[in-house]
């Protein structure tokens, strides 16, 4: 089947949206299809844009240019999408990521599937995703969560349930050696992600300020956001920041790592139904990992079964789980329930399947 893939991201691009749509096009290609991507041109230098996320050369990339400006910058992208889709030969499907290109691309009369990561932001959104809805070329919605899925339920309670499902993130299963120390005879914790409000950051500070034999390793971030954090933290001698690191190279990092963590706070934008890519990442790589217990979160790991889940501001807990987490037969149970978990739900490979399944 050939996939004409609608996002807004960045390619090459340093969010998680960019990672996420670049993963879904591999392993849609991997299924046997016919993937062509749509993206925005990206700010990031890269030689190679599948060597900059470690993705096979499996499928076309088509970039677009988008003002910067709101609105405006999504309709002007949209069009240019649509320009392109109606110069070449039609694709089968359209899968879609970016509402303002789908709405473009319905005169087109293709079945299509979109996938949401945020509930309507807004009246307009809403009337735009209801269109799609009742389009005849609607053929699935795909959530990344069952929180999301349920506020959808909510603002659409006329869907048709059965044409919704639920698919949260994922990873590959890494291709690395066996996990080495980045330096002995100290625990090493990482975290990698962000640096927005409520993604923990401040968290993670105490923890190091507070476990000075524990080695703390932050990876991601703006180099501003990082420049500003490495100057409030330079008497913090065992926490390093590493800035950002190109996804195909995290797992150089990630194989080190004894504990991860997702710290995140009450105040992320999107807690009530986020699903974050990080966790699957951990997951692996069959890490220990300590996470912010929030509803959502259960959805993914079972607290002592399959990681820890702790209260997201609480540092006396967070101080206990890392304690505990000294035990090394512990971590290895941990995390090998986590991957194994993993490699049953949460691949991409698996997604790539279960998100077309019955269509085409």
């Amino acid at each position: 089947m050939e996939i004409a893939y609608l996002s807004g991201a960045y390619i090459p691009g340093r969010g998680a949206d960019s990672v996420h749509v670049m993963r879904m096009c591999d392993a849609l290609a991997g299924q046997g299809h016919q993937v062509t991507l749509h993206a925005r041109h990206g700010p990031e230098p890269a030689r190679d844009d599948f060597e900059f996320y470690g993705t096979k050369h499996a499928f076309e990339i088509v970039k677009h240019l988008r003002p910067q400006v709101r609105v405006v910058g999504a309709l002007a992208f949209a069009a240019l999408v649509f320009a392109h889709l109606g110069r070449h030969k039609r694709p089968d499907l359209i899968y879609a990521r970016e509402i303002y290109s789908l709405r473009f691309a319905l005169p087109l009369k293709l079945p299509f599937v979109f996938e949401s990561h945020w509930k309507p932001r807004n009246r307009l959104g809403h009337n735009i995703e209801a269109a799609y809805f009742r389009d005849a070329g609607f053929r699935r919605l795909v959530l990344i969560s069952q929180a999301l899925s349920d506020i959808y339920v909510e603002e659409f309670p006329w869907l048709d349930r059965a044409r919704k499902l639920v698919a949260h993130d994922a990873a590959d299963i890494p291709n690395t050696p066996a996990s080495k120390p980045l330096s002995e005879g100290r625990l090493q914790v990482g975290y990698v992600g962000g640096f927005l409000p409520g993604y923990g950051l401040e968290l993670l500070e105490a923890l190091a300020r507070s476990r000075p034999d524990v080695a703390f390793h932050v990876v991601g971030g703006q180099e501003a956001a990082v420049r500003a954090w490495r100057a409030r933290t330079t008497r913090v001698t065992n926490l390093k920041l590493h800035g950002f690191v190109s996804p195909a190279r995290l797992h150089e990092l990630y194989a080190g790592f004894d504990v991860v963590l997702a710290p995140f706070q009450s105040n992320t934008a999107h807690i009530r139904w986020i699903s974050p890519m990080k966790l699957f990442e951990y997951m692996s790589f069959g890490k220990a990992i300590v996470c912010s217990d929030f509803p959502v979160m259960r959805e993914i790991i079972i607290d002592k079964q399959d990681g820890l889940l702790v209260p997201p501001d609480d540092l006396a807990s967070w101080q206990l789980a890392l304690d505990e987490l000294r035990d090394p037969g512990l971590r290895l149970r941990l995390g090998e329930a986590a991957f194994q978990k993993f490699s049953e739900r949460f691949t991409w490979k698996r997604r790539a399947h279960d998100v077309l399944a019955g269509i085409g």
